[in-house]
């Protein structure tokens, strides 16, 4: 991994999606960004304009961001960025996306549960976009991401032999257990069944694909799959 976004309001878990980002960069230069999104101020003064987009962080943040900066610095392969974007829209995400070179999106579970509408609506927009995003988990501690399950949608256009392929190439883990999802399935039977196959095979990771969604002002329901308490690697359908 060369560039990473993280999304972040400099909550405590921005330090564990850093950390998560130093392992995944193997050790080779790479770029982490910090992306901090805030509403365009509302003001017909560019005075006002201005005073509102120097908004001071908190102590509590300024503590995050020290802390990730001493991270990045003792990896000696990364370097921190931070971005700071008023407004958002689709085409916007996409041209920093690419102007940045992002390989792999890491959200925290803070950000993917926000209330505010603009942190809300990048959630989404990221989740329409093609790179590959990493959700991590509420209790998600420290360690190596070694071994993958699979969860294949019903309707998925990707096989396991294609992942197989794909993931070696941008990941240090493997896939050794594979899932159908079914659409109708009972949500009580496929949680037994899952739990047991990821306790049998030691299970650190999940993987899912995902499609373009409509741009929705509520917030979306939490995942079904976050109940195992596992990070999940999201994949664009179209990147295999």
């Amino acid at each position: 991994m060369k560039n990473l976004l993280i999304p972040s309001t400099l909550e405590l878990d921005t330090i564990n999606a850093v950390k998560v980002a130093i392992q995944q960069s193997k050790g080779k230069q790479c770029t982490l960004t910090l992306a901090l999104v805030s509403e365009i101020p509302d003001t017909y003064s560019t005075a006002t304009f201005l005073r509102s987009m120097k908004s001071e962080l908190s102590a509590s943040q300024k503590n995050v961001l020290e802390y990730c900066r001493e991270l990045v610095t003792i990896s000696q392969n990364c370097t921190l960025k931070i971005h700071y974007q008023y407004g958002i829209s689709t085409p916007l995400v996409k041209n920093l996306i690419e102007h940045l070179g992002i390989e792999l999106t890491i959200l925290t579970p803070s950000y993917r549960n926000t209330e505010k509408r603009i942190h809300n609506q990048f959630v989404q927009i990221l989740c329409n976009c093609k790179n590959p995003i990493l959700h991590l988990s509420s209790n998600f501690e420290e360690q190596q991401l070694s071994k993958a399950m699979y969860l294949e949608q019903t309707k998925s256009k990707i096989q396991l032999e294609d992942l197989q392929e794909l993931i070696p190439d941008h990941f240090s883990f493997k896939i050794v257990s594979q899932a159908k999802i079914f659409n109708d399935q009972n949500t009580e039977d496929l949680e037994l069944l899952l739990n047991d196959a990821i306790t049998k095979n030691n299970i650190d990771l999940l993987i899912e694909t995902r499609k373009p969604k409509k741009i929705k002002l509520k917030k979306e329901n939490i995942h079904t799959t976050e109940n195992f308490g596992l990070p999940i690697l999201s994949l664009y359908e179209e990147i295999v």
